[in-house]
């Protein structure tokens, strides 16, 4: 089967140079995702290496199949894509690719009113939030980044922001 060698050898390639594991990497998409969460008080995300495994099983299998689409089987991971001209683009734009998404959300009355939109975003800065993995793979023409959060964000009828503290007044 021509995609199982595909698979294979996108598995192989990424287990032994893969951004998964390279400081630089996860400092980048750290850096990002955490200036965008200090803007909106979320606290800051820690990096976790059991998610980046998982997103570089699936950005390895999106990369050898050619597409992007979110991972139908992952039911407990908060998931962002991002797909671009092989080269092109520093991990840095890619994750600001998702955080650009917020210009949108101002304009919006919730998140839920064009989720298909600012999800990307909303998921980046979710408070509830506390870890992300990432992983980058290669295919001949593009690249594939795959994100994935613990616990996932864009919770239907909830919202991104932490919850402000009511003061009682003493009355």
């Amino acid at each position: 089967m021509m995609f199982g060698a595909l698979a294979s050898a996108a598995l192989a390639a990424s287990a032994t140079g893969s951004a998964v594991s390279d400081a630089q990497f996860q400092n980048a998409v750290l850096g990002v995702h955490n200036r965008e969460r200090a803007a909106v008080s979320s606290p800051p995300l820690r990096w976790s290496a059991d998610l980046a495994r998982d997103a570089a099983r699936w950005a390895d299998w999106l990369a050898a199949a050619g597409m992007l689409q979110h991972d139908g089987a992952n039911r407990s991971e908060g998931e962002n894509l991002w797909m671009g001209t092989r080269g092109a683009y520093r991990v840095e734009e890619m994750v600001a690719g998702w955080a650009n998404e917020k210009a949108l959300l101002r304009r919006l009355r919730s998140w839920q009113d064009n989720y298909h939109r600012v999800g990307h975003y909303t998921q980046m800065i979710w408070s509830g939030t506390t870890a992300v993995g990432c992983a980058l793979s290669k295919g001949r023409s593009f690249e594939v980044l795959v994100c994935r959060y613990d616990p996932p964000g864009n919770v239907w009828n909830q919202s991104p922001y932490r919850a402000r503290a009511v003061v009682a007044s003493g009355r």
